[in-house]
């Protein structure tokens, strides 16, 4: 299991995902302070997402790779007076100021051995065997997939020291 560490220095508090060479397994949250609204959050199951798509598009995008960064975090970072962290975030390969990687769109859990979807809106920037237009039409669908499909998310509305688990190479998450 990679652990997630925080990628800035002084304590903001960012963790390592998919820009990162080797992206956390597993990740864990406990709530100590709740919201006055909001705050929930939403997991979507990338072994759906993938299920979802016909099986000449699987086989297509079982060969493509994507290029996920997170270069904005050394904006903000600088804009702050602070850099990110240049030591280990986590994994031995997650050293260094770039925070740039690339990896599969579709990927294999190498436990349960199944295949799920593997970009995001956040850090997914572009495809790289395609043209940059392709790769915008394709990643748009993909992260439509995952977000207007509401039938493969959970909703988990926190409560004072709730405790989540969950498995990063399986689920995308994200706040309300």
């Amino acid at each position: 299991m990679q652990s997630t560490t925080p990628i800035l220095s002084d304590s903001i508090n960012l963790y390592s995902i998919t820009f990162e060479k080797t992206p956390s397994d597993y990740a864990i949250l406990k709530i100590h302070t709740l919201p006055e609204s909001g705050g929930d959050t939403l997991w979507a199951s990338a072994y759906e997402a993938y299920d979802r798509l016909s099986a000449p598009y699987q086989k297509f995008l079982e060969g493509l790779t994507a290029v996920n960064s997170a270069h904005r975090f050394n904006v903000i970072a600088a804009r702050h007076g602070r850099k990110v962290r240049s030591d280990e975030r986590g994994a031995p390969d997650n050293v260094g100021e770039v925070l740039e990687s690339v990896h599969p769109v579709i990927r294999t859990n190498p436990v349960t051995g199944w295949k799920g979807l593997f970009v995001n809106r956040e850090f997914t920037k572009r495809i790289r065997e395609v043209t940059k237009d392709e790769s915008d039409a394709i990643l748009e669908y993909l992260f439509k997939l995952v977000s207007q499909n509401h039938d493969l998310q959970v909703r988990f509305k926190w409560n004072k020291n709730d405790i989540a688990i969950w498995d990063n190479r399986s689920v995308f998450h994200t706040a309300t």
